[in-house]
């Protein structure tokens, strides 16, 4: 741990005096990001604050707005009527560079591409200002300061590797989480300018490199690696780590119950179909981890989920969890009633089903039983607990049917099997859990830890370096 923060610390280019930073800025202009701002408009206002004007893609101006005129533009509600700047991409610029589009406000100039469906809107920014609105917006304002410039740190970061992340729609970055939360200047906050100011221009590399600085909400006490959650090859700085900061972050722990009519329902439109939900168990690397595959047991067969699948399905906080009530598998285990062995003469035994209590409804409401492929929580069936067991020719055991041929006892037994009316689940964490865990990060800023410290604590192998503007 020490040897990392020292790692970062000399990182840091001697040319970050203050001499040397006004000398760079005049060598280099500040990036320039293009965030779209939300998907496709099929109307919207665009209103200047201080009065502006509105340009083509020549640069030819076209218009001019008074202080607080409205351009308000819509697709025409008929069919053949003409749309306005069809086919054109218009440039709005505001006389002290704040444009309000809609009723958010933004820093910087926005550009409309016009097609016949509608308009995409960019938010031409520079990347310090875009911080001012991202920040408090992916962590909240009233953070530690020391939390906010981590933060600020691997937002820039972020926003500086994934320049022309969407290309193809003629923009850096988008506005949403798919990228990161930006609300332009409307989230800005005293609290943030700060942070953004004594890290002005400080990222994160690896091998020569930005990194990915990937983050979320909380990681639940342990962090997890890359590949094992997107795929792909695992990356040095994308380690896992366990974090015992984020105690108190939201959704720490958390439970769920899905009803087997909820899940039944739900999983048509991922084409699974059945109707009778037997048993369930988790695929995962260990004990409450990240769970590859959810496996359904139904009178349809086996059935294999995502982990993914499950939680987008029901807004899951994580795909971190495992099933059954919380720390009553011991409880459960030591209230099954045992079953005697008993010594026969195999050569003379006959396969019966027999009750394991006189009553159906006595016995615990749940048993953990221990097949091959491990322990499975079962609930009680209607018939009360059974057991198919080899007894003595002619010997009848207490509650036992009729003798039954080894080529029936399978389908007599799916017909007999209990049947889960519930799934409860129980996780740790909110988010995709790599990276930087932020319910730690708040945690760390109040114990005092500096920004570097808390980077260097969830980023291995990494250093800091300082872009000249």
């Amino acid at each position: 741990m020490l040897s990392m923060i020292t790692a970062m610390t000399i990182a840091l280019p001697t040319q970050t005096c203050a001499a040397a930073r006004n000398r760079n800025k005049s060598a280099n202009a500040e990036p320039v990001l293009r965030v779209k701002i939300g998907g496709n408009h099929s109307n919207f206002k665009a209103t200047f604050p201080d009065g502006g004007w509105l340009q083509n893609n020549r640069g030819r101006k076209i218009r001019s707005f008074r202080k607080g005129e409205t351009l308000a533009w819509a697709l025409p509600g008929k069919k053949g009527r003409r749309v306005e700047y069809r086919g054109e991409s218009i440039y709005m610029f505001g006389n002290k560079g704040m444009v309000q589009f809609n009723k958010s406000l933004y820093r910087g100039h926005l550009q409309a591409d016009i097609t016949d469906k509608g308009a995409r809107i960019i938010n031409h920014v520079g990347i310090e200002d875009y911080l001012r609105g991202v920040v408090g917006s992916e962590i909240g304002s009233l953070s530690p300061p020391e939390s906010l410039r981590a933060q600020t740190v691997i937002a820039r970061t972020y926003a500086y590797a994934s320049r022309n992340k969407h290309g193809s729609e003629g923009a850096d970055v988008c506005d949403s989480t798919h990228c990161q939360a930006y609300k332009g200047a409307s989230a800005e906050r005293a609290t943030i300018d700060p942070a953004v100011q004594a890290t002005r221009g400080i990222i994160m590399i690896s091998d020569g490199e930005p990194i990915a600085t990937l983050y979320h909400a909380s990681c639940g006490g342990m962090t997890s690696d890359n590949d094992k959650v997107f795929g792909g090859a695992p990356r040095s700085y994308l380690r896992r780590v366990v974090c015992p900061f984020c105690r108190d972050g939201t959704n720490f722990r958390w439970t769920r119950s899905i009803t087997a009519a909820t899940l039944i329902k739900a999983l048509r439109s991922e084409k699974i179909t059945f109707t009778r939900l037997y048993d369930a168990e988790i695929d995962a690397p260990t004990h409450m981890d990240r769970v590859t595959s959810l496996i359904l047991h139904t009178d349809t067969g086996t059935h294999k989920v995502r982990g993914t699948t499950i939680r987008r399905l029901f807004d899951l906080p994580s795909t971190t969890f495992v099933l059954g009530n919380r720390n009553q598998t011991r409880q459960l285990i030591a209230a099954a009633t045992p079953v005697k062995r008993r010594e026969t003469d195999t050569a003379e035994q006959r396969i019966m089903i027999a009750s394991l209590a006189d009553d159906a409804s006595d016995g615990p409401a749940q048993l953990m039983i221990l097949t091959g492929s491990g322990l499975k929580r079962t609930l009680r069936p209607e018939e009360g607990w059974q057991t198919i067991g080899l007894y003595p020719a002619g010997d009848t055991a207490p509650g036992s049917e009729e003798q039954l041929p080894p080529a029936r006892l399978a389908a007599k037994q799916r017909s007999r099997a209990a049947q889960l009316d519930e799934l409860q689940i129980f996780g740790r964490g909110y988010g995709h859990q790599v990276g930087l865990c932020q319910a730690g990060t708040i945690e760390m800023g109040k114990r005092n830890w500096s920004y570097r410290q808390i980077l260097a604590f969830y980023y291995s192998n990494v250093a800091l370096r300082s872009l000249e503007y």
